[in-house]
């Protein structure tokens, strides 16, 4: 076990590296657009989209009416709602797609990812930028990981989401009994 917890600290240590190294200058207003918004709908793929459906559970549990885009009770994108974004490399095919679709219908595009100048990252309104490799990239401008393919994006997308979570909850005043009022009773 010795061996286990000695990888879980240099993944640790690595992640704070790379939180050093993040960029969230767009937080506030990435905040108040998700809090103003009606409906919020998520997009990822893989372990991003398992990351994602996540954080969508926890903006309801924040009241918020969310989706994750090809559910089947997912509805049409209107254009006061928001579309939320995680992907890596920002070059995921049907994402492409959405993004278009959404900013067709006069969304806004929230991205998280890696890569600022890829095809999503110049269709976003706002993003959230996570300076680590993904699985398509490997540069000097980015922090390498130990990790194999997108697992760094993944972890630090997690942890992203759930300090929005603790923003909202400090600026919005929102109490965690309100929130667990909002959680299933049907599991």
């Amino acid at each position: 076990m010795d061996k286990l917890i000695k990888q879980m600290e240099v993944i640790m240590k690595e992640l704070e590296r790379s939180i050093s190294l993040m960029n969230v200058g767009e937080s506030e207003q990435i905040l108040q657009a998700l809090y103003n918004t009606k409906r919020i709908f998520l997009a990822g793929s893989g372990r991003s989209g398992l990351a994602i459906r996540a954080f969508a559970n926890r903006l309801l549990h924040l009241g918020k009416a969310v989706y994750i885009v090809g559910d089947i009770t997912t509805p049409s994108i209107q254009a006061e709602d928001i579309l939320f974004i995680g992907s890596g490399s920002g070059e995921t095919a049907g994402l492409i797609v959405n993004a278009k679709k959404a900013k067709q219908s006069g969304a806004k595009v929230i991205l998280n990812t890696t890569n600022s100048q890829s095809t999503l990252g110049k269709l976003a309104d706002y993003m959230l930028l996570i300076n680590v490799d993904n699985k398509e990239t490997d540069t000097d401008l980015m922090e390498s990981s130990i990790q194999p393919m997108g697992s760094a994006f993944e972890q630090l997308s997690l942890l992203l989401y759930d300090a929005i979570v603790l923003e909202w909850v400090a600026t919005f005043n929102e109490t965690y009994d309100d929130m667990k009022l909002r959680h299933a009773n049907l599991e």
